[in-house]
């Protein structure tokens, strides 16, 4: 599923994975009415162990990313996913801050299987003040697994970079969306080890939870934006408005920035002189 620490488990991933669908994935809002769904509280610990809405159990993005931003082994991932009870046959409400962090969970359980994912709109805080919600404390994870988390991941709308190189050299008809900012885009703001973009990526602005107009089916869609929580992030607002498979770049920019054996389009260094591209 996503650059989980090393590229041998996205390998694994895509050996594992089912045939790729676009269902499954949506944003709501209002909670579903017949209540057969998990919640996932996405704040910080402290604001979700204060108050949530009832049963929701807490997971922050930082609990899903490790050194660096990255994230930890597909092993880990799925264990994690047991200490919230969850096997992947839910319907799991992702709720929170609308934002990178909450859209960023929903990514990570969609491609790691899960059945369906919901993305709450709405800030979860506005649910809990209106008082039409039980509330509780959010509960922790715990620390041993409650289940086995038994989905298959849907590697197949995982691309890794020497993949997309591969494609890009081919002449394959795709369309490769940057969801960076314009600065970025052109060089101008480095975050990596070199400023630009992709060769052949178009700038995109992705805002939460807003409909993107892409292209004609049968053309595959790679996204990326600059780790993997972005990345991840910027796939969710995609998929959700689309019936066919989005693929994701989830190292994004920055792996594929630190590669010197990779091209890149309006090349730039901290020094802001561009070497390549305009």
């Amino acid at each position: 599923m996503i650059r989980f620490a090393a590229v041998c488990c996205l390998g694994l991933l895509a050996v594992m994975a089912l045939p790729a669908t676009a269902s499954g994935l949506r944003f709501i809002d209002s909670l579903p009415e017949d209540g057969h769904w998990r919640m996932l509280d996405t704040r910080p610990l402290e604001q979700c162990e204060k108050r949530s809405i009832q049963g929701a159990r807490c997971l922050a993005a930082e609990e899903l990313l490790g050194h660096s931003s990255r994230l930890p082994s597909l092993r880990d991932i799925v264990w994690l996913l047991g200490t919230l009870g969850l096997e992947g046959r839910e319907t799991v409400v992702v709720a929170g801050r609308p934002g990178e962090a909450r859209d960023f969970i929903a990514g990570v359980l969609y491609l790691a299987g899960q059945r369906s994912v919901l993305v709450l709109q709405p800030p979860l805080s506005r649910l809990i003040a209106s008082g039409d919600y039980a509330f509780a404390a959010g509960q922790r994870r715990s620390m041993s697994r409650e289940r086995h988390y038994v989905a298959m991941p849907r590697g197949a709308q995982i691309v890794l970079r020497r993949e997309l190189q591969q494609r890009l050299n081919g002449n394959q008809h795709l369309r490769l969306l940057d969801a960076r900012s314009q600065e970025e885009y052109w060089g101008e703001q480095i975050r990596g080890w070199r400023g630009g973009h992709i060769p052949g990526a178009e700038p995109v602005a992705l805002e939460t939870g807003s409909p993107v107009r892409l292209t004609e089916a049968g053309v595959d869609t790679v996204v990326y934006g600059h780790a993997p929580r972005d990345s991840v992030a910027a796939f969710v607002r995609l998929q959700a408005h689309w019936p066919q498979p989005v693929q994701v770049l989830i190292e994004g920019w920055r792996a594929w920035s630190a590669d010197g054996s990779l091209p890149v389009d309006s090349e730039s260094y901290e020094d802001n002189k561009t070497l390549t591209g305009s």
